[in-house]
């Protein structure tokens, strides 16, 4: 790359944390081309139609606290599109729901007991305590809490009952995780972004959101990479297959927005110490469950968490017509089941109709008004093997590692949730980092 020549680089990955990479480095005046294998851009951002109905089969909702998200969701113009969602939250404990979310519910529920209660007050300190570690935007900062897991920490400052009915069943849902397989700082992590939080989605579905970052963008869709390699003058050639047929593509730098977990098949060429940091890493499985429904459910709550002690397989169910109703047309309705980790790696080894009987069994057991019974009139099932990365103990102290620069080795850069967070603001929060660490080594060449 000589002085004055046009910089380029291959953004592998087309969700959105290689989206965000692309865009930044096309401000910034690089060449550009992003290669996705899926037919869509978007990752699990993915929204699909259906008898009518807009369904988010991946991610369901974005937060308040997405700074990065809603900066672009302004700068791209879809201020217009932001729906809040409304109404509460609730969980299932032995037959009764209990709404909980977002007032003062959550203190006077009689979800857990009033001794539960107090146990809690020691998390709240705690929490206080180390507030300034807790950043969305850097992880790392959480490091010196990354030493157990969640359930150890219940198990030596809570009880069961909270952690079984106010922390398993939203890691559940929305972390497809255990809390055996998270470390305490996520705990703390979530603790601090609850506060408050409100949580809101796109009219026409979350996909608008990777629709409009890829506008403009050259994003060559059905393009599987197999290999990034080095060249001697120090640019790289990445080869793909696209419908079938051997593409070659050069670059002087490169950004690897894929899961982790494929990262080690890419690059032959891998360090000891960037393969030992990619190894580990783990990523938690979901299967969702769209049910049309031929009429409005009357349902008071957007969502309902189901514990693991109550049902097998399923982890939440979310109501349409109250989350979004402009997704579904007036007369329908749209409930969205998804399953638990463990469900799902269960479910994942059935076929569609296996599955869709155990997740309708499980809302079975919830009751009406939340089981549509046989008023549904269509069904489709989403399969994610590897949905959301498991911080579990460690990651984010190999994440501290990695911010040090102990990873990443000339022109290419790593970008995921896996980095940035397990949300959608992780993602996009990595893309953004990779895209500027890409431009500091362009400037050192």
């Amino acid at each position: 790359m000589t002085a004055g020549q046009a910089r380029s680089a291959i953004v592998i990955g087309a969700g959105v944390a290689g989206l965000a990479a692309a865009r930044h480095l096309a401000q910034a005046g690089v060449q550009v081309t992003v290669l996705e294998k899926n037919p869509h851009a978007g990752g699990r951002l993915f929204t699909d139609v259906r008898h009518g109905c807009r369904i988010d089969a991946g991610a369901q909702f974005l937060a308040g606290f997405y700074t990065q998200t809603r900066r672009l969701i302004r700068e791209l113009g879809l201020e217009a599109e932001v729906v809040g969602v409304p109404g509460a939250g609730s969980v299932l404990r032995a037959g009764r729901v209990h709404r909980l979310w977002p007032d003062a519910r959550l203190v006077l529920t009689r979800l857990v007991p009033f001794s539960s209660k107090l146990r809690s007050l020691g998390t709240l300190g705690r929490l206080l305590w180390h507030w300034g570690e807790l950043d969305f935007a850097d992880f790392t900062k959480a490091h010196r809490l990354d030493t157990r897991s969640i359930a150890e920490y219940a198990r030596r400052y809570l009880d069961d009952d909270l952690l079984e009915y106010m922390i398993e069943p939203p890691l559940a849902s929305l972390l497809s995780a255990a809390p055996e397989h998270l470390s305490q700082a996520m705990l703390f992590l979530l603790l601090k972004a609850g506060l408050g939080i409100r949580l809101f989605t796109l009219r026409q579905g979350l996909q608008t959101l990777p629709a409009a970052l890829a506008r403009g963008l050259p994003v060559q869709l059905g393009a599987d990479v197999c290999q990034v390699a080095a060249e001697p003058h120090g640019s790289y050639q990445v080869l793909a297959y696209v419908d079938g047929a051997e593409r070659r593509y050069a670059a002087d730098g490169v950004v690897c927005a894929v899961p982790a977990t494929t990262v080690n098949g890419l690059f032959p060429s891998l360090t000891t110490a960037q393969r030992e940091f990619f190894a580990p890493v783990r990523y938690a499985a979901n299967l969702t469950l769209a049910l049309g429904v031929d009429h409005r459910l009357p349902v008071s709550v957007y969502g309902l968490f189901v514990p693991r002690r109550e049902a097998p397989h399923l982890a939440s169910a979310a109501f349409q017509s109250l989350k979004n109703p402009a997704q579904v047309p007036a007369s329908r309705d749209l409930v969205l089941l998804a399953s638990s980790g463990a469900g799902a790696q269960a479910l994942l080894a059935q076929d569609d109709a296996a599955a869709h009987a155990a997740l309708r069994a499980d809302l079975a057991a919830v009751g009406a008004p939340y089981d549509p019974g046989s008023s549904t009139d269509f069904y489709h099932v989403y399969r994610w093997p590897r949905a959301i990365p498991e911080f579990d103990v460690g990651h984010i102290r190999r994440l501290k590692r990695f911010a040090e620069e102990r990873v990443e080795t000339g022109r290419v850069v790593f970008a995921g949730d896996y980095l940035g967070g397990p949300f959608v603001e992780g993602a996009i929060n990595s893309g953004l980092a990779a895209a500027r660490r890409l431009l500091q080594r362009f400037e050192a060449a």
